[in-house]
């Protein structure tokens, strides 16, 4: 994990857990809520297969992107609650083969299910902050490289991952809420296959996002 994202993550997990010595007020129900936001991904390398010729090193740059998702859970009557979640995310990519060949634009994207734990803390009026962390389940992982010739697509699923989160709900009522929170997530050595005449293979690839993000919430 980069500094960055272990200064992030110890930034969520530190002051928050010091709040968790009290409870809150009980709430119980179900609960449905939508999401979108900044998506970051460090720059990463991993293995190109058969590719272009040669096998070695691919370093892959990737910009600033962003996630949308939906979730819908329980809250029980205590600190607790329980979500499953789906989002999409997307990255774009400037990507550099051991030949040196250079395919200037392309995307990283995922589609994951998530299973999402959560801690509240002390509700504070409208404030109601929360901890947590999930189990998460790629369905589908996919990258493009492209370039003037046209483009090459490798994609895997099926891998296991994790993530960390605080944030913030907002109650406008009992019912409604805007939603903040940041989120990291990992992801660790993917190997993605070439889809249609895509020759080899990528290995190797991390996927660590952090993202700023912001919802709506709805409870029943």
């Amino acid at each position: 994990m980069s500094s960055a994202k272990t200064f992030c993550v110890m930034a969520i997990a530190v002051p928050l857990a010091a709040l968790a010595q009290t409870t809150v007020s009980a709430e119980e129900g179900w609960f449905v809520r939508a999401y979108g936001g900044i998506s970051e991904l460090s720059d990463i390398d991993g293995d190109a297969i058969g590719i272009d010729g040669l096998d070695g090193k691919a370093d892959i740059a990737l910009d600033t992107g962003f996630n949308a998702g939906i979730g819908a859970g329980y809250r029980f009557g205590n600190n607790w609650a329980a979500e499953l979640a789906w989002e999409f995310r997307s990255n774009d990519n400037v990507a550099e083969l051991p030949s040196g060949a250079l395919y200037d634009d392309g995307n990283y994207a995922s589609s994951t299910l998530f299973l999402n734990g959560y801690y509240h803390l002390a509700r504070s009026g409208s404030w109601d902050p929360y901890v947590g962390a999930g189990l998460g389940w790629l369905q589908e992982v996919d990258i493009d490289l492209e370039d003037a010739s046209g483009e090459l697509s490798y994609s895997g699923d099926g891998d296991i991952g994790f993530q960390v989160f605080g944030g913030v709900n907002y109650h406008f009522n009992e019912a409604w809420a805007a939603n903040a929170e940041i989120r990291y997530s990992m992801f660790s050595d993917l190997d993605l296959e070439g889809e249609s005449d895509a020759p080899g293979e990528l290995q190797s690839l991390d996927y660590e996002p952090l993202t700023i993000q912001f919802g709506v919430r709805y409870a029943f």
